[in-house]
């Protein structure tokens, strides 16, 4: 039986930082930030590096990941570090970019000092924080974010603002009019994912449902896939308060799959994910395999007209999936206290300690 206005009420309580209207909400910031990146375009000649790198942790982090995984046509090398430590090759032909939506995320910082002793090119985007007053303080070019939401709920915000400000680097292979386009399904989607009471039970609602009793391996078709995977994951500790596993073929078949088959995993669920229309054929042979070992195993084909629309719809659909397990676990998913105790104990660390 589908759900009554009180149900759904009932459900929303749950949300008191509404958490559910501001992924809905998502692709409207979007289309606002990418417009203010297109007004802070990168400043540094492009024959001027030869490498991309993106620092962030966290949502801020994933901002990085994503554009890894739409800009696979790039002729520009793209990495991307989760870590306080810059990587040794990072040098003066090196673009590092420091995504920190609160601005005061040490391990940002620290890469970002490192990044500028080293003569790279930087590019900052941020909300403010710390890391905006070091590009303010040492002339480096900021992209502005607005402020006050969750980082992890404002990943469309920083991405679409990133691809405004660098879409005119023709190694990367952008199209301004095909990010401002896809910023139109997207919308559609989000309309689409949002509970209502036109619309009491949407899809990623009934996935949620369905993977609510279960342990959830996360599956993506291939690495740029397996990024996706990755987002679903963080969004299931983050929002769910769950643990989760995401791994990507063709790898697993290699290690993850021997453990996956030696066992039957009564509470184990496998959402498996792709950009492509068919399940591929190496693919298949991988679900078969475990599908007697684990209690379900879903498929979820990326909708869209191109990679880059299938990309933004698996990463919408997962935001929602999560936000609804949350509250069908009468979970807030707005608080994330241990990372806010985090925080605060490495803000005691002395000035100079290695992070």
């Amino acid at each position: 039986m589908n759900p009554t206005l009180d149900d759904l009420q009932q459900l929303t309580q749950f949300d008191p930082s509404g958490m559910l209207e501001l992924v809905k909400a998502a692709p409207e910031r979007a289309r606002l930030h990418f417009q203010m990146g297109q007004n802070h375009p990168l400043q540094a000649p492009s024959d001027t590096f030869h490498q991309l790198l993106v620092c962030g942790m966290g949502g801020s982090g994933s901002t990085g990941d994503l554009l890894q995984a739409l800009c696979t046509e790039s002729k520009l090398p793209i990495w991307v570090n989760k870590s306080a430590k810059l990587p040794a090759w990072v040098d003066s032909h090196t673009l590092v970019i420091g995504v920190s939506y609160s601005g005061n995320t040490a391990e940002t910082l620290a890469c970002m000092q490192a990044a500028k002793a080293r003569g790279a090119h930087l590019l900052v985007l941020s909300s403010g924080g710390a890391l905006s007053q070091f590009a303010s303080e040492n002339g480096i070019h900021c992209i502005p974010i607005a402020g006050g939401l969750p980082p992890r709920s404002a990943l469309f915000d920083m991405l679409f603002a990133l691809l405004g400000s660098l879409y005119q680097l023709d190694s990367l292979k952008l199209s301004a009019a095909e990010l401002a386009k896809s910023l139109e399904p997207l919308a559609d989607w989000a309309h689409a994912f949002a509970i209502s009471p036109q619309n009491p039970e949407p899809e990623p609602l009934k996935l949620a449902k369905s993977l609510r009793s279960h342990d959830v391996l996360f599956w993506g078709s291939d690495p740029e896939t397996g990024i996706i995977a990755q987002r679903w994951k963080n969004q299931w500790s983050e929002n769910a308060k769950r643990l989760a596993v995401c791994s990507n073929l063709p790898e697993l078949n290699h290690n993850e799959m021997v453990a996956m088959c030696a066992a039957y995993h009564s509470q184990k669920a496998l959402v498996y994910l792709t950009l492509n229309s068919d399940v591929a054929d190496f693919d298949r042979v991988s679900l078969e395999l475990v599908a007697d070992h684990i209690a379900s195993v879903t498929v979820l084909q990326a909708q869209g007209e191109n990679h880059l629309e299938k990309v933004l719809y698996l990463t919408c659909l997962g935001d929602f999936v999560s936000v609804y397990l949350a509250l069908l676990n009468q979970t807030d998913p707005t608080p994330i206290a241990p990372i806010d105790e985090f925080k605060r104990r490495i803000a005691l660390i002395p000035h100079g300690t290695t992070l």
